[in-house]
């Protein structure tokens, strides 16, 4: 299996030590592996724009409950490209939540499996294949950066931009808002950021803002 083929998994706990464990078992299982270990919600969502991992394995960062991680595991199952996402918790009650998924949360939070505190190593590699198996591969290829460069032109049209300007490599567009202002947008997979900037009249770009949101940045552009 070559290292394009294997299944990538994102490992989000503030704890090192777990989380070097984790990487150790999932990369001789032949997994690749990245680990977060602190940051909120937006250096969650901008790492995996980066990485477009086939699963997260997601602990919460508040040591009194799942907390947080509840939206945050809802936003990657509302993805465009949806990321199965693996409850890692040590709290009871958060887990049998997520297992009953009777509550409105763990219904939006669509976990793939979840997996207790302490865990067992049959069980880590049984709840991360279970996810992994959920995926659809993210195409890296020509096919699907032009895939989704069409999407962009699309949903700048329906917004009303006008003269969109696409490449044909890579995600990017140039276009104009309805009262003539040139904007630009690019997808920095690097970075899991898309870039906005505006032309003023003399023709000097000046950024205004990086979002992980296709459409919020849009939006950013084109209110309303």
């Amino acid at each position: 299996m070559t290292a394009a083929q294997r299944p990538s998994v994102l490992c989000v706990d503030n704890d090192r030590d777990i989380a070097e464990i984790v990487q150790a078992v999932l990369s001789d299982e032949g997994y690749a592996v990245s680990c977060l270990y602190d940051g909120d919600g937006d250096a969650l969502a901008r790492l995996v724009g980066q990485l477009e991992p086939d699963c997260v394995l997601l602990d919460g960062s508040d040591p009194s409950g799942y907390h947080e991680a509840w939206l945050e595991a809802a936003s990657l199952a509302t993805r465009r490209r949806q990321v199965p996402v693996v409850m890692f918790t040590a709290h009871a009650r958060d887990a049998a939540e997520a297992r009953k998924r009777t509550s409105q949360r763990a219904q939006a939070a669509d976990f793939a499996a979840v997996l207790s505190k302490p865990f067992h190593i049959d069980e880590l590699l049984e709840a991360v294949d279970m996810a992994t198996g959920r995926s659809v591969p993210f195409d890296r290829s020509h096919k699907g950066e032009t895939e989704r460069t069409r999407a962009l032109v699309d949903a700048l049209r329906a917004r009303g931009a006008k003269d969109i300007a696409p490449s044909k490599r890579r995600e990017w567009a140039t276009f104009a808002d309805a009262n003539g202002i040139l904007w630009q947008m690019y997808w920095w997979q690097l970075r899991g950021v898309y870039q906005l900037g505006r032309y003023d009249p003399e023709g000097v770009m000046r950024m205004m803002g990086q979002f992980t949101d296709r459409d919020a940045a849009i939006a950013a552009a084109i209110p309303g």
